[in-house]
C-alpha cells in the first residue's frame, strides 16, 4: 500500500496487520481445505440456536464495513483485489476466478482483467455512489479475465449441460486446464441472459458460492449505519422470474439473485481452501468485515438448510474421537483419525479442526461426511485421512454441522484455543503420544466396554485399526 494511503487508512492498516497474523497461523498447501482465521471473539454475538437468529446476528457483525470507492488515487477496490486475488504462487501476479490465468499485477484500465460482480450489480444496486456499499464490496468482487467476465454477464449460477458453451481453464496451481467434455475443468454458458446460466468451474463454485450467501446475509435492507441511506435488501431464490425482475436498471430495495439450490450444492461440493481464506483474511483487513461462510462453512447448513438444532447438554455424545496417528519414524505417513458412533448416525458437514498447541489458532480442517455403520451392537466407526497432523503440544476439535464443539482433545499438554469453533475452550489432554521413535502404521486408541466416550481409555501406540472396531474395545 502506498504510503500516503497508510496514513489515510491507519485504521485498515492495522486491522490488515492483525488479519496477516491470524493467515500465518493457518498456512497450509494450495488447494487444501482449512480453517479460515476470525479474530478471537469476533463471532461472540451469534446464536446458531435457529435459522432466523443466525441471519440476524450474523448480519449485525458483518453491517456497516468500511467502504473504499470503486476507482479512486487513493486506495480503491483495484489496490484491494489485487492482494485478495494475489497468486499464491508470486506475489507480483494475480490469479483470475474464471480462467484460472495468472496476470501481472497491472492496476485499473488493463486490457487483461477487470473486476467481476459475482452478485451482477445490474441485480438490485446499478449505479455506483458514494453510498453505495454493495457495489464496491470485495467480497463478492473478482479480479476476472475480461472476456469471461463480459461471458458470464448478469447469468444466474446454474448448472449447465454439454449443450452450453464452454469456457476453459488454464492450468495453475494444480488446478485447471484441460477442455473438451462436460463438465472438466471449464466454466459453461448458455447464449441466453435473461437471465440464462453461467456453471464455475469445480474449483471455484465453493468461493462463489459463499461469496452469494455473504451478500444475502450482509445486505438486509435498512439504512447504513454509516451513510443513513437505504440499503437493498439483496434475496437468493430459485425463482428466475423475480431474479429476471429485478434486473431494473436502477437501485432496488429489494432483489432477487440465484439460484439458491445450486449455491447450496457447490458450496458442498468445494469446501473453503487456502486461497479462499487468505483472500477473506486480506479483504478483512480494509473493510473491517469478514465472510462468515468460509469462517464456519456449516453456518450455511443453518440458514439455507434449517439444521440447526442444538443437542442437548444432557445427552452426553454419541460421537467421539476413538483413535488417532500424527508423528511415526522417519517421514509421517498415514495420519488420521477415527470417530466411533451410534449406528445409523451421520456426521455430514461435521469437521475436525486441527489446532496448535503454542499459539492456539486453527491450523487445518477436514470436512467430515459419513454415516456410522452397526458393526457391533449399535455403534460402528469412520476413519478419515487427515495428513499433516502436526507434532508436539496439538489438538483437535470436534464440531457438529451446527457449529457444536462435542470434544477437544489434544496430545502432549492441553491448551487454551484462541480462534475457531473452539475458541476460549480448554483441550483435555489424552495422556498419550507419540514420537519419533513411534513405528509406520501405530495410532493411539481407545480401549474398555461401554457406549460412550467415558466408558473409554486411551493406549499408547499399537497397530492401527482405522475403520475397525480398536482391539479390546467392547461396545455395548
Amino acid at each position: 500500500m502506498p504510503e500516503s494511503a497508510q496514513v489515510r487508512y491507519a485504521t485498515c492498516a492495522m486491522r490488515l496487520a492483525l488479519a496477516t497474523l491470524a493467515l500465518a497461523a493457518a498456512t497450509c498447501c494450495y488447494g487444501a481445505p482449512v480453517a479460515a482465521q476470525a479474530p478471537s471473539n469476533y463471532y461472540n454475538t451469534v446464536n446458531a440456536t435457529s435459522a432466523a437468529t443466525l441471519r440476524t446476528t450474523l448480519h449485525a457483525v458483518i453491517d456497516d464495513h468500511t467502504r473504499f470507492p470503486y476507482t479512486s488515487g487513493g486506495t480503491d477496490t483495484w489496490d484491494i483485489l489485487e492482494d485478495a486475488d494475489q497468486d499464491p504462487n508470486n506475489s507480483s501476479r494475480i490469479l483470475d476466478v474464471y480462467r484460472n490465468a495468472s496476470f501481472a499485477k497491472a492496476g485499473g484500465g488493463n486490457s487483461n482483467y477487470n473486476r467481476e460482480h459475482v452478485w451482477p450489480n445490474s441485480y438490485g444496486f446499478p449505479n455506483n455512489g458514494g453510498t453505495n456499499y454493495a457495489y464496491t464490496d470485495c467480497h463478492h468482487l473478482f479480479l476476472c479475465d475480461d472476456n469471461y467476465n463480459q461471458a458470464r454477464d448478469r447469468r444466474v449460477f446454474d448448472n449447465g449441460s454439454s449443450g452450453w458453451n464452454e469456457y476453459t481453464t488454464t492450468s495453475n496451481g494444480g488446478v485447471g486446464g484441460g477442455s473438451g467434455s462436460f463438465p472438466g475443468n471449464s466454466n459453461w454458458q448458455t447464449t441466453s441472459n435473461s437471465p440464462g446460466g453461467w456453471q464455475a468451474w469445480n474449483d471455484r463454485k465453493g468461493d462463489i458460492a459463499r461469496a452469494m450467501f455473504y451478500m444475502d446475509i450482509r445486505y438486509e435492507g435498512g439504512n447504513n449505519g454509516s451513510s443513513g441511506v437505504a440499503e437493498a435488501d439483496l434475496r437468493l431464490t430459485d425463482n428466475t422470474t423475480l431474479i429476471s425482475q429485478s434486473a431494473t436498471g436502477s437501485n432496488q430495495l429489494i432483489a432477487y439473485m440465484g439460484k439458491l439450490s445450486v449455491l447450496v450444492q457447490w458450496h458442498q461440493q468445494d469446501p473453503v481452501d487456502s486461497k479462499e481464506m487468505a483472500r477473506n483474511n486480506a479483504i478483512f483487513g480494509y473493510q473491517g468485515n469478514r465472510n462468515p461462510f468460509i469462517d464456519n462453512p456449516i453456518w450455511a447448513d443453518c440458514i439455507y438448510g434449517n439444521q440447526c438444532s442444538t443437542p442437548s447438554s444432557a445427552r452426553a455424545p454419541e460421537v467421539w474421537i476413538n483413535e488417532l496417528h500424527y508423528d511415526n519414524s522417519g517421514v509421517d505417513i498415514g495420519e488420521f483419525v477415527e470417530l466411533a458412533g451410534r449406528a445409523g448416525e451421520n456426521v455430514n458437514s461435521w469437521m475436525l479442526i486441527a489446532y496448535d498447541g503454542t499459539t492456539g489458532n486453527a491450523y487445518r480442517r477436514v470436512n467430515l461426511r459419513g454415516t456410522f455403520a452397526n458393526q457391533q451392537n449399535d455403534f460402528g466407526v469412520l476413519s478419515f485421512a487427515f495428513p499433516m497432523l502436526q507434532n508436539s503440544t496439538d489438538g483437535l476439535a470436534l464440531v457438529t454441522s451446527q457449529g457444536v464443539v462435542m470434544q477437544f482433545l489434544s496430545y502432549e499438554g492441553a491448551f487454551q484455543a484462541s480462534n475457531g469453533a473452539a475458541s476460549g475452550k480448554t483441550s483435555s489432554d489424552i495422556g498419550v503420544s507419540e514420537s519419533s521413535s513411534t513405528p509406520a502404521g501405530f495410532s493411539l486408541r481407545l480401549t474398555g466396554t461401554g457406549n460412550r466416550y467415558t466408558d473409554f481409555s486411551w493406549q499408547p501406540a499399537f497397530p492401527n485399526s482405522a475403520g475397525t472396531i480398536n482391539q479390546n474395545q467392547q461396545f455395548q
